[in-house]
């Protein structure tokens, strides 16, 4: 649960700080914590907590947390399992507001420390304390007014603008290293271990308002409150970025076997959909998070995705422009106007189409001129100096070049300096100026890429959720009926009619229970027409050869009828209350799905892709969270990688892409409406250019069991 935001002040920017394990040994965890604290230099008393010495670190040791004679905001806890709870209720009596608990042995390790972890979180809830952990490595902030180091990492960054989320405590300490070795800017650093108390959205919730955090980085193996986390990310990501490495990306979810899309939506899936509609940065690696933030934490975010490539060396420039297309970034032809323009100062043998190459006795002056011109000119939004050094230019002039070039620019510059000689140096020459610096020239693209996605996320405007004129108690007493009857499946014709009482266009189709009026339907609704099973066992019509199409007379009905009376009376599972439908024959040129997975902790997902029997094979599906802005929508229909069909090849019409976004809108507003549902397919969906013929065909609902409360 997030409480006021100023509780984390305890943590983060506590005015005292005691360490509860403090030790005299070299080497231990309380004595490394200890030591930190004094080195950082923090604004303010620390005081050492042992049961018996009375100096650790010459400074004068208290035997418990009551026992200091002042004020203690934040308490450190490194002490044995056995003994955690009991310090943390001294701390609860001596007014103690902040707790961080580095010692393990509680929920990871089994029953027991679940409870007694339990216990822990009960006090710190009684007494409005707030806590991390327990089983994690501890807070950092930069702060000149704090400066607190309350971790046992070897390696602190410099002071800047990254605000850093970890969930392991020991890839913490690696991610600090690496940081540093970047010379990456730390303004607060947290690792939250077992996320007892304090969780990433807390810290998000705390960092949202924060100017020292600029950038957030997040490593995560897990999300406990993950519809909050969405309505916290989404406004968050409207004013600075966060960049996300999210672990266990192979594990799937349980597949409903009775579902579409229930089978589509996979974990991994799930969270793509939530980052993507939060306009969340997805980093694949610790390495390419950190790559990310280089450039969003000291670059500005490009106005396009027009990049222009500088470099001294071919191969590594025909690498970087293979990577930018390859990534959907555009490499335009420099006018010839600034081509003249920067052939004044460059060897006559340059090549200046763009990429840029400047050859391999290009001069620091040559990439300064180069790069000034082409950050001047309105057809670049972005660029990428890649430098081999040769014999005879010198790395560090070059980096100082690329500096000087940028001054009054406002268009982001990636660096790529490779080889050995003179390399590392300059590399870190251009990190110590906030120029991002890479080995390689695809790291460079992948940043850019990431840049220009979230700069384009940003510039869009989400209009608020349109409610549609619908007729919701009709689809209560059909979903209510159902669940009074503990029934977790609705009958075709019941789907039908919640799709109709939400305004959606279903083909025409009558129930029917035998060859009489299976007769009397066709002729009422006139040839061809369409003949199909329906029952609550029959779930995958085409998987039984329960769907007959196309039916063109009456004799090919009675033939297509008694196929279908026989497969009935082969089934083990034989529905007595099973019935035929007869449907008009839908005609249309292209196929779409639409459905809805409630996920019990993410609540409900929609998703849209190419409809038919294909789905789960060529799984060109995309996903998002309801509600739905009619922004949202649109994106959904024209993100599959499908969408060119949809919008005609060969000289076909496009499809009414107007009714795409309102049906999707419209079943966002059905699955809030009605938690109830636990998945719906419509599979297919009949689309043409003619709204009119634009009809649903098929609709499977399942029902939530009686015994899943989800809301």
């Amino acid at each position: 649960m997030i409480m006021d935001t100023q509780s984390l002040n305890a943590i983060f920017r506590p005015r005292s700080v005691a360490v509860i394990g403090a030790s005299r040994r070299e080497g231990a965890i309380g004595r490394v914590i200890f030591e930190k604290l004094l080195d950082s230099d923090f604004n303010g008393p620390v005081f050492p907590v042992h049961p018996t010495a009375a100096y650790v670190h010459s400074v004068k040791a208290y035997p418990s947390i009551r026992a200091i004679p002042d004020r203690v905001d934040l308490a450190v806890i490194a002490v044995k399992r056995d003994r955690v709870l009991d310090v943390v209720k001294e701390c609860a009596k001596a007014g103690v507001k902040g707790l961080i608990v580095i010692t393990a042995g509680f929920r990871e390790t089994g029953e027991e420390g679940r409870r007694l972890e339990e216990q822990i979180l009960a006090v710190v809830r009684e007494h409005n304390m707030r806590m991390v952990g327990p089983n994690c490595m501890g807070v950092i902030c930069t702060d000149p007014d704090v400066n607190l180091n309350a971790t046992f990492a070897p390696a602190v960054p410099r002071r800047g603008r990254v605000g850093f989320v970890s969930q392991s405590g020991a890839l913490g300490v690696t991610i600090l290293e690496h940081a540093a070795k970047l010379n990456l800017g730390v303004s607060m650093f947290i690792s939250i271990g077992n996320k007892a108390d304090i969780a990433g959205n807390d810290v998000l919730d705390y960092w949202r308002d924060d100017p020292s955090v600029e950038v957030i980085l997040m490593y995560l193996e897990s999300f406990g409150r993950p519809q909050q986390f969405i309505r916290l990310a989404q406004d968050i990501s409207r004013k600075k970025p966060i960049i996300i490495v999210k672990s266990g990306r192979t594990q799937s979810g349980a597949r409903a076997a009775s579902s579409h899309t229930g089978a589509l939506a996979e974990t991994d899936i799930l969270f793509d959909a939530m980052f993507q509609q939060c306009g969340i940065i997805r980093a694949d690696t610790i390495e390419e998070m950190f790559d990310f933030a280089m450039g969003l934490a000291n670059q500005p975010l490009p106005r396009g995705n027009r990049v222009a490539i500088i470099t001294n060396a071919g191969g590594p420039g025909i690498l970087a422009a293979d990577a930018c297309e390859n990534l959907g970034l555009r490499l335009p032809r420099l006018s010839d106007e600034i081509q003249a323009k920067i052939r004044k100062h460059v060897s006559p043998e340059a090549s200046l189409s763009n990429p840029v190459d400047l050859l391999a006795a290009a001069t620091e002056e040559e990439f300064r001129y180069a790069l000034s011109c082409v950050l001047q000119t309105d057809e670049i939004d972005a660029a990428i100096v890649i430098f081999v050094p040769p014999v005879v230019t010198d790395p560090i002039k070059v980096a100082h070049s690329v500096s000087m070039a940028m001054e009054g620019s406002d268009k982001p510059v990636m660096g790529c300096f490779m080889g050995v000689k003179g390399v590392a140096s300059s590399i870190r020459e251009l990190q110590r100026r906030g120029i991002p610096a890479y080995e390689f020239p695809e790291s460079a693209a992948k940043t850019l890429r990431a840049m220009v996605d979230y700069a384009q996320w940003r510039s869009k405007t989400i209009s608020p959720p349109v409610t549609f004129p619908v007729d919701r108690a009709a689809a209560a007493d059909i979903i209510e009926a159902a669940v009074a009857q503990q029934r977790r499946r609705l009958l075709d014709h019941e789907a039908y009619r919640v799709l109709q009482a939400y305004g959606f266009r279903v083909a025409q189709t009558h129930i029917c229970r035998n060859w009489q009026e299976v007769q009397d339907a066709a002729q009422t609704i006139g040839y061809p027409v369409v003949l199909k099973l329906s029952g609550e066992s029959i779930l995958h019509k085409t998987e039984l050869c329960a769907v007959r199409v196309n039916i063109a007379n009456e004799s090919a009905l009675r033939r297509e009828f008694d196929e279908l009376v026989e497969i009935l009376a082969r089934r083990e599972d034989a529905d007595p209350e099973a019935r035929f439908l007869v449907q008009e024959m839908a005609r249309g040129h292209r196929e779409v799905m639409l459905g809805i997975h409630h996920n019990p902790k993410f609540g409900p997902m929609i998703a849209f892709g190419l409809g038919g029997v294909l789905v789960e094979v060529f799984r060109d599906v995309v996903f998002r969270f309801a509600p739905l802005s009619q922004e949202i929508a649109e994106e959904m229909v024209q993100s599959i990688r499908g969408a060119a069909i949809l919008r005609g090849v060969r000289g076909e019409p496009p499809v009414d892409f107007a009714l795409l976004t309102e049906s999707l809108q419209r079943l966002s507003q059905l699955a809030l409406d009605f938690p109830q549902i636990g998945e719906l397919d419509i599979n297919p969906f009949i689309v043409a250019p003619d709204r009119e013929q634009c009809k649903i065909v098929d609709v499977r609902i399942l029902l939530h069991p009686p015994k899943d409360k989800t809301v």
